[in-house]
């Protein structure tokens, strides 16, 4: 179907999209996953994801890279090699997650890191979807193009038709 022959149809479809997409960028939890180290405590390798249910958790592995931990023998690896994976619940845009404040300083700064451009995209689709609705009633239901703007009026039709 053409847009340009309903306009008013596709502009209401178009702000409904526009309204569902924002609820959910605003709506959804986000669940971030980054790692830290003892020799660099700030948050590094952040990555996000959508995730209504959400468990919280904190791995510690080794990040040593080129060494086989199985022929090492007891062998001490130092401290420096060993991070911390945390997945952390934030919540959604409105709400912090249950867990966000017992990881000081790095829960609530990595939080906020992901959930600002998710306000504000989901702020602003949710802007433009009230406006494209509302702005939707002054579209025509039809175009303009698809009347016939050569046809006569009724009246006009008759008198020539009766030869005057």
């Amino acid at each position: 179907m053409n847009p340009l022959r309903r306009p008013r149809l596709w502009a209401r479809l178009a702000a409904a999209m526009m309204l569902l997409i924002a609820g959910w960028v605003l709506l959804v939890p986000i669940t971030a996953v980054y790692m830290t180290s003892d020799a660099n405590p700030a948050p590094r390798d952040v990555s996000s994801m959508y995730s209504w249910w959400t468990t919280e958790q904190d791995l510690v592995y080794s990040d040593v890279v080129g060494v086989d931990l199985a022929r090492l023998d007891h062998t001490y690896v130092e401290q420096d090699h060993l991070a911390n994976g945390i997945r952390l619940g934030c919540g959604n845009v409105f709400t912090t997650g249950s867990h966000e404040q017992l990881q000081e300083p790095d829960g609530p700064q990595v939080c906020s890191g992901l959930d600002t451009p998710r306000r504000i995209i989901g702020l602003s689709l949710l802007g433009l979807g009230v406006f494209g609705l509302l702005a939707a009633v002054k579209l025509p239901a039809r175009a303009d193009r698809q009347s016939n703007r050569y046809r006569q009026p009724y009246s006009q039709r008759r008198l020539l038709k009766r030869g005057r």
